[in-house]
């Protein structure tokens, strides 16, 4: 453990960006700045958000707790806005009680202010790396004197309309284009050329992003506090297009993750854990030395420090061998709930609304790459059929290590019954001991082992 007085903590989080970056295997991307902080960092190579939604995901980051606990349940702006339950406990609520200086720069995304009290909360172009540069070093330079929490939300790379906003003018962005040739097709998109277009313009928000990573990683070291300061690099979930943000697939769910520890030993490291979002909390309490209010017991995750140099894939440890994702809504009419067991191997998902049709968000439907399934009448994105995105089982098992596109659903095939069995029974146990309120409806399905919070 280090000896300096404080122990700080910056959260640099991304909207909608997936694990496209030099660190990460894409030999197309240009980010420079990301890349250079994982060279003297440790990169997750399975890290998992807790569900594929902007503000949910937050609400999770911040309170350490699943979706259907924290209370919101979706988007928490306009008039159907979701919010967390009051009683909750939250990063910025039990550090700034702890006399911690607590800000939130850019995006937050989460409500109500009584559950997330940032001390400060400027108005900032938060897709500017010079706006949100200055107001970093505006409030490092005004707490000097006390340990701090510092939230800063990027609106990269997250659509702006049909597209992503780049033909925008933002202070300190410079400009980097891709070529709809180059791009790398992910296997679950239709490779035509409207999807190529869509993700060009989407490798240029995430190359502004790193410009917005780099001015905010200056800042700190300008500070002279970086030797005191846990550093969180990484998203609210993965990519904004159909098949990946507000769905249940590993594309997703399977995001970007890297920590700076002024504490490492080894650096430029690979962790192999399987981690999720509700782990942040844990962390971030334990590096700063202080305790949950309400016990450690009260939180849905573990701590990463015990194992952030470790390198292997911690076998025998069943707190990293698996993890659980939970979704509820995106927008309100976006309702699609689900629960999942993902394991090393084998994912098991079960549909609580699967009579719908998935539902896309909106930004999803109106995008480019949609527009071009529907009007070409596409049946095929990538290795998924149209249809069975569409129209999903009421329960699946994945085979992830010989199917990670998850196409094909193994649930009745009886060689793997004893792992369905034993993935159904963990799941239906995550959620009694969460509390989940979608029980009631399990229980009036008939759902086998469904006992109802307060039955």
């Amino acid at each position: 453990m280090n000896q300096t007085p404080y122990r700080n903590i910056l959260f640099l989080i991304a909207d909608d960006w997936s694990r496209i970056a030099g660190c990460y295997g894409n030999d197309v991307i240009r980010t420079p700045n990301i890349d250079a902080l994982a060279e003297r960092s440790v990169v997750f190579d399975y890290a998992f958000c807790t569900s594929p939604s902007c503000a949910v995901s937050r609400a999770c980051i911040l309170t350490g707790l699943h979706s259907h606990t924290h209370g919101q349940y979706g988007h928490c702006h306009g008039i159907h806005g979701f919010r967390t339950h009051e009683f909750v406990q939250s990063i910025p609520k039990i550090l700034k009680a702890r006399g911690f200086a607590t800000t939130c720069i850019g995006k937050k995304h989460v409500e109500p202010p009584r559950v997330y009290p940032f001390d400060f909360e400027p108005k900032v172009d938060m897709r500017s790396p010079t706006d949100m540069e200055d107001n970093v070093r505006m409030f490092l330079d005004g707490h000097k004197d006390n340990p701090f929490y510092l939230h800063v939300g990027s609106g990269y790379p997250h659509r702006a309309g049909v597209g992503f906003g780049n033909e925008r003018q933002h202070a300190g962005v410079d400009a980097v284009h891709y070529d709809s040739a180059e791009v790398i097709v992910p296997d679950f998109l239709p490779d035509v050329p409207a999807v190529r277009e869509d993700l060009a313009d989407y490798y240029q928000s995430i190359s502004r992003w790193d410009q917005v990573v780099g001015a905010v990683l200056e800042a700190l070291d300008a500070s002279g506090r970086a030797d005191e300061t846990l550093v969180f690099v990484t998203t609210d979930h993965a990519m904004p297009f159909p098949g990946a943000k507000a769905s249940s697939f590993d594309s997703g769910h399977h995001c970007p993750l890297i920590i700076y520890s002024p504490d490492q030993h080894k650096r430029g490291i690979r962790n192999q854990a399987l981690m999720s979002w509700v782990d942040f909390c844990p962390t971030i309490l334990q590096w700063c030395n202080v305790a949950h209010p309400d016990g450690s017991e009260a939180l849905a995750g573990h701590s990463l420090l015990p194992i952030l140099e470790d390198e292997t894939a911690t076998p025998g440890n069943g707190d990293w061998e698996e993890t659980y994702f939970s979704h509820c809504f995106h927008e309100v009419t976006n309702y699609y709930p689900y629960r999942v067991l993902r394991g090393r191997r084998y994912k098991y998902v079960r549909n609580l609304a699967y009579q719908l049709e998935t539902p896309l968000p909106s930004d999803l439907f109106r995008s480019m790459t949609w527009a071009a399934v529907r009007r070409d009448n596409i049946d095929m994105l990538g290795q998924r059929p149209r249809q069975d995105f569409l129209h999903q089982s009421y329960e699946a098992l994945f085979d992830m290590q010989n199917d990670p596109t998850e196409s094909k659903n193994r649930i009745h095939d009886p060689a793997l019954a004893n792992v369905v069995a034993d993935m159904r029974r963990k799941l239906m146990d995550f959620r009694i001991r969460t509390k989940d309120p979608w029980l009631e409806q399990s229980y009036q399905e008939g759902e086998p082992g469904a006992a109802p919070p307060g039955r």
